[in-house]
């Protein structure tokens, strides 16, 4: 019977320990382009930095979002996704959702899908479509 109950605490913790990991997700965040970067017929441009840059997302923890550039503002909601990417490299990704449309940067009617990168970058863009892919670092 204590053997039992030590490997049901061992699990209660586990389970606990695996819970706080994804609420490290803190709100609200607030990401700026910090960066930019292009592939087509010219090649590979690199990473371009900007470092003035007006052009922002606010999440929220209610699942709202602002995006602003320059004095124009939007907003819709967003979904965050944990993933898995090869062994053991997690990653998040978010799926906004427009109401207007207004200020999308993507192939997407209404939706954009953002992800962390290894560098804990924010990375969009219309890169799928062979467009720009852009860069956002966290404002702490």
């Amino acid at each position: 019977m204590k053997f039992l109950i030590c490997i049901l605490v061992i699990a209660f913790f586990s389970i606990s320990c695996r819970t706080e990991k994804n609420l490290e997700k803190k709100f609200p965040q607030i990401w700026k382009l910090v960066g930019k970067s292009s592939y087509g017929l010219g090649g590979d441009s690199g990473f371009q930095a900007i470092s003035d840059s007006s052009y922002f997302y606010v999440f929220k923890k209610d699942g709202t979002f602002l995006k602003t550039v320059g004095n124009e503002t939007t907003s819709g909601t967003f979904q965050l996704e944990d993933l898995i990417h090869g062994t053991n490299t997690k990653g998040t990704s978010y799926t906004l959702t427009f109401l207007d449309d207004l200020l999308r940067y993507s192939c997407y009617p209404n939706l954009e899908h953002l992800h962390l990168n290894m560098d804990n970058l924010l990375v969009g863009g219309s890169d799928p479509c062979d467009g720009i892919t852009l860069y956002f670092s966290n404002e702490k």
